[in-house]
């Protein structure tokens, strides 16, 4: 499951995590600039028999002006960090 990867690979900026009775875990992984949002839950969290029970992608629509603000923050802070 791409989600389950992305968790391993630290391939995101944003991680919630919510224990359930039932002893399963859901995580919701995000990463700045991307359109995507990663909602997984997983029973042995980190163990041995570790099973991904439910996993979903959830497409984010990032507003033509918020993208433009974020590519403008995104130069500025490139633009920034080279004149040191």
């Amino acid at each position: 499951m791409e989600g389950l990867r992305k968790l391993y690979a630290g391939d995101f900026n944003d991680m919630n995590q919510e224990r359930q009775p039932d002893g399963s875990v859901f995580i919701t992984l995000s990463k700045r600039g991307e359109d995507k949002i990663y909602r997984f839950r997983v029973e042995g969290l980190y163990g041995e028999n570790e099973q991904v029970l439910e996993h979903e992608v959830i497409n984010v629509d990032i507003k033509p002006w918020i993208k433009q603000r974020m590519d403008e923050a995104k130069r500025q802070l490139e633009s920034d960090a080279g004149g040191d």
